[in-house]
């Protein structure tokens, strides 16, 4: 029975509005993207009609401040939906990256973006963000450390013991002494942030990371419910999980190639389409999703594991 929207519990509709919100934060960041394409094939000509090579890329244009606001609410809007089952573990290491998505920038190689550039056509990060990008680093590291203690010792005062809470923790400590080590090591640092081996751009490894480790949502869906509370997909919605889980994987296949192959690929934004695609499947899947469970009276980022005997 459907929950009036003046009689729902204020955790329902949190837990409602919150995964809404992850849909309008793609539609920000690709509005954002496509306002600046316009905006400068006026003024002052520099791009004419041609899109940058990614949405990364827009980092280095007044679409730097969206671009970065959004990818920080993601990653706090998917924290707040932890919970207890599979899916909102996979959603918690998938929060992990995205603030690395922004903090640390996609590089300028044989390309200038506004007034920045690269010497020698070698791929970097302009000299301008260099302090910030490690200011960003060190405060992302800190923060991972403080949240996993803060959280510890809360399970451990509520004794609420959660295994997948600790395979987070873990996984979040991992990822973020490894970037600290790769920002300033002095026998890593060297080529920051292109020291990441074998595939170069840590910029690129997080964005991989964030949608492969999403892509694994809908499929879990797809197969049905999660949890005994949950209103389950009907088949249409288990339909469209399948879909966006199929395609999801296509496309990061793609951005694979494309880097693998980008000389091939030549002046054609396959990335930029790659990047578009993968943030509208995302939106889809929340979306669908939203209207899936909104009438759920105990969502998993509701309830604590042991309160149902989890």
């Amino acid at each position: 029975m459907a929950v009036d929207e003046d009689t729902a519990p204020t955790g329902l509709k949190t837990h409602r509005y919150l995964r809404l919100s992850l849909v309008f934060i793609v539609f920000t960041m690709l509005l954002s993207v496509v306002i600046q394409t316009i905006v400068t094939s006026w003024e002052p000509f520099t791009l004419g009609w041609t899109p940058l090579p990614s949405i990364s890329h827009y980092f280095y244009t007044p679409a730097r401040t969206v671009f970065v606001g959004a990818l920080i609410a993601a990653s706090l809007a998917l924290l707040t939906l932890s919970g207890r089952d599979r899916a909102t573990t996979l959603l918690d290491i998938s929060a992990l990256f995205a603030p690395l998505i922004a903090i640390v920038p996609t590089g300028l190689a044989n390309q200038r973006v506004g007034p920045f550039e690269c010497p020698d056509n070698v791929e970097c990060v302009p000299v301008e963000f260099q302090a910030d990008m490690r200011l960003g680093i060190a405060v992302y590291a800190v923060v991972v450390v403080a949240l996993v203690i803060t959280m510890a010792v809360i399970r451990r005062r509520t004794r609420t013991p959660n295994p997948s809470a600790r395979l987070v923790s873990i996984i979040a400590l991992i990822t973020a002494a490894a970037v600290a080590a790769l920002a300033f090591a002095p026998a890593l640092n060297a080529y920051f942030p292109f020291n990441f081996w074998p595939v170069h751009s840590i910029h690129f490894v997080v964005t991989l990371l964030f949608f492969g480790v999403f892509a694994a949502v809908p499929i879990l869906y797809a197969g049905g419910p999660l949890d005994p509370g949950e209103t389950p997909p009907t088949p249409r919605q288990r339909s469209i999980y399948r879909w966006i889980a199929g395609l999801l994987i296509v496309d990061l296949l793609l951005l694979v190639a494309a880097l693998a192959f980008r000389q091939v690929f030549g002046e054609t934004p396959v990335v930029l389409f790659g990047e578009a695609v993968a943030l509208i499947l995302f939106a889809a899947f929340w979306w669908v999703q939203t209207f899936q469970r909104w009438d759920d009276p105990n969502p998993p980022s509701i309830i604590a594991r042991g309160a149902d005997g989890g």
